[in-house]
């Protein structure tokens, strides 16, 4: 893992705060991630091994432009990651499927290979906090979060630093949703399914 000191926001007012300046609210976030959960929940034993990861995948990219359209954030698709972006604050948010999400000795891990478009939107380690010297300009630098749901429902916000195709280290965790507080209800099958992040390539 990249050593990285990691900013973590975990009690409700520290990250109510955080959401703020990110010009974000937390309802409409726990809304997009039970409508991850309800996709999900629409495979059976008989879609194929990825549907899960792949509904929930859709309902996230969805979720996201829906939820916050209204608010300065528009969608955006550099890199072939489909997001979301605020231009003022210069942001993006993705989704992404994790192993295991809000575990303070856990950092998340996507359930498939992020590509060089991720590597290059992560790579700027300069983090977004109120008062901070900045490395570049501010109104050069873009930052890249991702909302991350794994399995059973727990979630965070997060700004991951991607290399070598996955998360090797973490400059923000934003703890939205523990798994202590949410009970989803996922398919049963005889092999546990590959969640999947669908990869873009354009011509």
């Amino acid at each position: 893992m990249t050593a990285v000191k990691t900013q973590f926001s975990l009690e409700p007012w520290d990250r109510d705060r955080r959401l703020h300046e990110l010009g974000l609210d937390l309802n409409p976030l726990l809304n997009i991630i039970r409508q991850v959960i309800a996709a999900g929940a629409e495979a059976t034993p008989d879609h194929a091994v990825n549907a899960e990861g792949t509904y929930r995948y859709q309902a996230g990219v969805v979720g996201l432009r829906r939820a916050f359209k209204r608010d300065k954030w528009v969608k955006d698709r550099e890199n072939n990651i489909e997001a979301i972006r605020n231009d003022d604050l210069k942001i993006k948010i993705a989704f992404t499927n994790v192993d295991l999400a809000c575990k303070n000795e856990h950092e998340p891990q996507p359930r498939s290979k992020k590509g060089k478009g991720a590597e290059q939107s992560c790579s700027n380690k300069t983090p977004f906090f109120p008062g901070v010297s900045w490395e570049k300009p501010q109104d050069e630098t873009w930052r890249t979060f991702y909302l991350m749901v794994d399995k059973k429902g727990a979630a965070e916000l997060s700004q991951p630093i991607v290399s070598e195709d996955t998360f090797t280290g973490f400059i923000e965790r934003i703890f939205l949703l523990d798994t202590s507080d949410h009970n989803p209800t996922v398919p049963d099958g005889n092999e546990p399914p590959i969640i999947l992040d669908p990869q873009v390539s354009r011509k």
